[in-house]
C-alpha cells in the first residue's frame, strides 16, 4: 500500500519532538536499532492518526504504523530516570 506523500497526510511531529530524542530514536528503530527508543516516545507515536505519515528523512516519508508495530514488538523500555545519590 502506497499513500500518497502530499503535505495533507504528514504526521505533525509535536508530541514526537515534546519527548527529548525521540525522533532520533524513531529513525535508529527504522534501521532496526531500538536502543534509544522509550516507551514515552511510543506513547508519542501512539498519539498521532494512523493514517499519516511520518517525514524521517528528506524526500523518505513512512506510515505512522510501521513506528506502531515497530514500538509493540520491540518492547522498549520505560524512560531514564535521573538516579538519586
Amino acid at each position: 500500500m502506497k499513500l500518497k506523500q502530499t503535505k495533507k497526510n504528514l504526521c505533525s511531529r509535536t508530541n514526537i519532538d515534546f519527548i527529548p530524542g525521540c525522533f532520533h530514536a524513531l529513525q535508529l528503530a527504522y534501521n532496526k536499532n531500538y536502543s534509544r527508543l522509550t516507551r514515552n516516545c511510543c506513547r508519542a507515536v501512539f498519539s498521532l492518526p494512523t493514517t499519516c505519515v511520518l517525514l524521517v528523512y528528506p524526500g523518505k516519508t513512512y506510515p505512522i504504523t510501521t513506528f506502531r508495530l515497530i514500538c509493540i514488538y520491540s518492547d522498549p523500555p520505560p524512560a531514564s530516570s535521573p538516579s538519586i545519590l
